[in-house]
């Protein structure tokens, strides 16, 4: 008889999904929310085959959240918000040295023209 598997999920603090997996490889579910049981590989191996999209997308933003018990896609305009709510990077030291040059550019065309 083919064993049952329970599928439990991580959020963060914002409700998104962070992490998924199985009972199959859970040791300690402490911290986990189970969202679903049932047989074969989708359940097995849910970090691959639970979810139709991965966790992530290539903008680095969570593609589900857990909404009222229940994992949902996430909609385009929440993941735009957590990407404009994002720090600005810092400067590459590229950045730098242009910057570096703009400025010298700047003082020696001022001091030429006094």
């Amino acid at each position: 008889m083919e064993e049952q598997y329970t599928v439990y999920i991580r959020t963060d603090a914002a409700g998104r999904i962070v992490e998924i997996n199985s009972s199959a490889f859970l040791a300690d579910t402490a911290g986990w929310t189970a969202i679903d049981e049932g047989y074969g590989d989708k359940y097995h191996h849910a970090q691959g085959n639970y979810f139709p999209l991965p966790l992530y997308g290539t903008d680095g933003c969570a593609n589900y959240k857990l909404a009222d018990g229940t994992p949902a896609l996430r909609t385009e305009a929440e993941k735009a918000a957590e990407i404009a709510a994002r720090p600005a990077p810092e400067p590459t030291p590229l950045d730098r040295v242009e910057a570096q040059i703009a400025y010298t550019a700047m003082i020696t065309d001022t001091m030429l023209e006094g």
